[in-house]
């Protein structure tokens, strides 16, 4: 194993790790109608279920950030990748509803465990390089989702779902492990400071909220975990399409994402301070989903493909508006906090993710109780427009209030 890792090389492997991650989590996304049926469940019963990975979400948000800090990264890293692929390898074979709750729950913490070990050295990066990594890793990870978007439309009524998700993840099991193995010299250490390691009552007795930001992450964010749980099965259900079809509007929306991340925000930043484009990108991505999908299903049976059309743009200008929002209130609350960016992006995430987890069954049931996908999409859609009136935070010189 080599004993140093140049930073050049750190960067590609770390943002490799990113692709690898949203390829894997988001391989069964598109193939929801199927977990769905193999279920045997309605829109609110599933959107419910799918749900509760937000309990094992919150328990890996409020751990792991203190487990790196304390044993250092490389064993908690590979370990969380280990119950992450385990787990969605489980969950896609279950045909019990309650089988289903418990595996869910268990992927929601790998995926946050996951999450908070790759997004930590992402900061640790930066806080010994000066790059920043987080808006490009971002990035990266949606080009892994947009990939596994695309083989999954490809492989509907080809592949089953069980060979599919199978195969991704003892491939991704063996490239991450791989990946964070070579990363060692590299990887956060554990804190040699025994006074500095946290108690379990610590844990809760020194949490802080910095609720600005919290609430413009949360408002910021959802459009797309909504995207992520309900995009494929609303153009589905509304336009009455092909499975492959009713792919193409995710794949949009998160490849404007990915331009928006990978190649607009840097550009942009050149011209007008942060917070200004992060305001106008929330008004584009509120507004032009929101009309786009309003006038989408207003429209008669007969006017298919025009629907359609709208539903393309709608997702293009919701992704590329919403590209970069994220991961600017993500930095912002490492940057305005005293405390290791591990544990940082641990308790920013707590918040988050109660925040979501609360909205995730308004609008399953939104849904399920009007049987419109399209009306629930409204939810997200103003919770977008919310996210402007938080965009102070972003500035270099905002301080938190705690």
């Amino acid at each position: 194993m080599a004993t140093t890792v140049s930073p050049q090389r750190e960067q590609k492997l770390l943002h490799t790790v990113f692709f690898l991650f949203g390829f894997s989590i988001m391989a069964w996304v598109p193939r929801f109608p199927e977990v769905k049926a193999q279920l045997g469940l309605n829109n609110g019963a599933f959107g419910s279920l799918i749900s509760t990975g937000s309990v094992g979400a919150f328990l890996g948000l409020l751990t792991v950030g203190h487990i790196i800090h304390r044993f250092g990264a490389k064993r908690v890293t590979v370990t969380s990748i280990l119950i992450l692929l385990t787990s969605l390898t489980a969950v896609v074979h279950t045909h019990s509803s309650y089988l289903f709750l418990v595996l869910n729950i268990i992927f929601g913490f790998g995926i946050t465990a996951v999450h908070v070990c790759i997004n930590s050295q992402a900061f640790h990066f930066l806080e010994r390089s000066g790059v920043n990594l987080v808006t490009s890793s971002a990035g990266f990870w949606s080009t892994g989702a947009l990939v596994s978007a695309i083989v999954s439309g490809f492989l509907v009524g080809h592949v089953s779902l069980v060979a599919q998700i199978d195969t991704i993840c003892v491939v991704s099991a063996i490239l991450m492990v791989g990946i964070i193995l070579s990363l060692h010299p590299v990887l956060i250490t554990a804190n040699q400071d025994t006074s500095k390691h946290i108690s379990v009552k610590e844990i809760f007795t020194n949490f802080k909220i910095d609720w600005p930001v919290s609430l413009g992450m949360a408002c910021a964010v959802y459009l797309e975990f909504a995207i992520g749980d309900w995009g494929t099965i609303f153009t589905k259900d509304r336009l009455h399409i092909s499975a492959g079809l009713s792919t193409a509007p995710y794949i949009v929306f998160t490849a404007t994402m990915i331009l928006g991340r990978l190649y607009i925000v840097q550009r942009l930043q050149a011209r007008a301070p942060l917070y200004i484009w992060v305001r106008r990108a929330a008004l584009l991505a509120g507004f032009g989903f929101g009309v786009s999908i309003i006038i989408a299903t207003l429209l008669p049976a007969t006017l298919l493909w025009f629907s359609y059309a709208l539903f393309l743009v709608g997702f293009a200008l919701g992704g590329l508006g919403s590209s970069f929002l994220g991961p600017s209130f993500f930095a912002a609350a490492n940057r305005r906090s005293s405390q290791p960016s591990a544990v940082v992006v641990g308790q920013f995430g707590v918040v988050n993710n109660v925040l979501t987890f609360g909205v995730k069954w308004v609008v399953a049931w939104t849904i399920q109780l009007t049987g419109s996908i399209a009306l629930a999409m409204m939810i997200p859609t103003s919770m977008i427009l919310l996210s402007v009136f938080f965009s102070k935070v972003i500035k270099e010189d905002s301080k938190a209030k705690f």
